[in-house]
């Protein structure tokens, strides 16, 4: 019997046969139908769906907003222009409504950026690391996607580039990008979103990393409505020697699902991920992680620190496999929370799998509430209750910023979690 459909999965069904009418023979398309088939056979995931078990999108997408239309330039500039670059001499790359914009983007010297959709474009490695994706969010926007960007990179990049992806109101939009850094390269990469009230938002970026590369990935995930949905896909892969500083900053308000996967398939490469979380009143911020090591003596650390609070929620699933010929490989992973009140949620869900036997791997988790002895010391030298506190719990989230190379922009991340700390007002706390 086939299962009952939401308004939702209804809606999506809908617009995949509007846009499938124009769909070629090419590869790109080809794997756009099979991989809508693919998630309409599940729908939405929910509870049921273990992976998702904690972040249910059926119920929270019980109806869906309208599809992005192509928005104006005057429309993404007046909302640009309250968000300006996280660091100053960064360049833009701007998916505004799932759409590469052009006349807003720029690149430093080293990258070439070009719309997904353009003939011209490379596409030798769109849909490479998705082919074998049974990820429900994934599939969705790998069959629906609106538009996207390949960024090609040919020399060491002379500034960081900046991914914004824009809404310009309540709609569903879905953008794909894809990523190549050549071997022996190094580059920066920050991506953000800013979303609207009632917003749906499902982002993915294919990242390439060659033999020997290094590449700083920074994504701020900053919620700006209580029913905005925010869904953003990582897939990578490594090659030999290379290495990955990924760092994700979740905050704000709303439903966030911020999931990565990651195929270490170079020997002797690092992959290093942390996350800084802020959960308070109706946040739902969902953290997953995959690594899966395939190479010798590759490494990669997971760190993921917590705060939660005032209802929030935040949820850590990190997974760590190890397949039989990754001998050598040293792999760690550990989950600090820390709890603002007793009303917010903490989910920490790690699994390791390894099929080999020569090999370090763990993980851990802790959580508690700030030291009273702490916040004592702090107010004993004339500080109030209330900061004291703020500033205990920002130490504790800007230990996730250890490995920020670049100076400028790990003030500017500090300044955004000394921020969102500031936002949450006390509940009769004594001054």
């Amino acid at each position: 019997m086939a299962p009952t459909l939401t308004d939702a999965e209804r809606a999506l069904s809908e617009l995949f046969e509007a846009r499938s009418g124009s769909f070629t023979d090419g590869p790109l398309d080809r794997r756009r139908a099979e991989a809508f088939k693919q998630f309409a056979a599940g729908g939405l995931p929910h509870r049921r769906v273990e992976a998702y078990k904690y972040t249910d999108l059926r119920s929270r997408l019980r109806r869906l907003p309208a599809p992005a239309e192509a928005a104006s330039v005057g429309q993404v500039e007046a909302i640009l222009n309250g968000y300006p670059p996280l660091v100053t001499n960064a360049h833009r790359l701007i998916l505004a409504n799932g759409r590469f914009m052009p006349t807003l983007s720029s690149a430093p010297a080293g990258i070439t950026i070009t719309s997904i959709l353009a003939p011209e474009a490379d596409l030798t490695d769109v849909g490479a690391l998705t082919a074998d994706s049974d990820d429900p969010v994934t599939l969705a926007n790998v069959g629906l996607f609106d538009g996207g960007a390949v960024i090609t990179i040919s020399e060491n990049p002379a500034a960081p580039l900046e991914i914004v992806h824009v809404v310009t109101g309540d709609v569903i939009a879905m953008d794909r990008v894809a990523i190549s850094l050549p071997a022996g390269l190094e580059a920066s990469i920050i991506e953000r979103t800013i979303g609207a009230d009632h917003s749906v938002t499902n982002n993915m970026a294919e990242i390439v990393i060659g033999d020997g590369a290094v590449l700083h990935f920074t994504r701020v995930s900053d919620g700006l409505s209580d029913n905005a949905t925010e869904l953003s896909s990582h897939h990578i892969r490594m090659g030999t020697k290379s290495r990955l500083e990924h760092l994700t900053i979740s905050t704000g308000r709303g439903l966030a699902r911020n999931q990565v996967f990651c195929h270490v398939d170079g020997d002797d490469s690092d992959a290093n991920f942390r996350t800084a979380t802020i959960s308070t009143g109706r946040r739902h911020a969902d953290t997953t992680l995959v690594v899966r090591h395939d190479s010798v003596g590759a490494r990669s650390t997971e760190v993921f620190r917590s705060a939660v609070g005032r209802k929030g929620t935040a949820i850590v699933q990190g997974r760590i496999i190890v397949e039989r010929d990754a001998q050598q490989t040293d792999s760690r992973m550990m989950s600090n929370a820390l709890f603002l009140d007793d009303s917010g949620e903490m989910v920490n869900k790690p699994e390791l799998e390894i099929f080999a036997d020569d090999v370090q791997c763990g993980h851990g988790a802790t959580s508690g509430d700030l030291e009273e002895d702490h916040v004592f010391y702090l107010r004993a030298r004339g500080i109030p209750a209330a900061l004291a506190r703020q500033m205990l719990v920002e130490a504790f989230l800007i230990e996730a910023l250890d490995a920020v190379q670049d100076e400028a922009l790990e003030e500017v991340l500090e300044k955004h979690i000394r921020t969102a700390l500031a936002a949450i007002q006390p509940e009769g706390e004594p001054a």
